[in-house]
């Protein structure tokens, strides 16, 4: 019998969309291409997390000119995200 690795909720290369509700200090939805490997993802009771990234605008193109965006997003809205988990 060979053990699996769980599938991790977030890769780098990912894009995330994060509804308003989910992250904090933001409005309306957060579009996040992670570029480092969130940390802790791995505790099972952990409620937020934070993830790296550079925010695309709706249309795909980088906002605030590529510069990278920290943002704390409720792990649970990671969990319920299509594929189970990953993009």
């Amino acid at each position: 019998m060979t053990r699996r690795e769980p599938v991790p909720l977030v890769a780098v290369g990912d894009l995330v969309e994060i509804g308003e509700a989910d992250y904090c200090y933001g409005t309306g939805t957060l579009r996040l291409r992670i570029t480092e490997r969130p940390a802790g993802l791995d505790r099972p009771g952990l409620e937020w997390v934070e993830l790296t990234g550079v925010e695309l605008w709706p249309d795909g193109r980088a906002a605030r000119g590529g510069e990278p965006r920290t943002a704390l997003v409720r792990v649970a809205a990671l969990r319920a995200r299509p594929s189970g988990g990953r993009r």
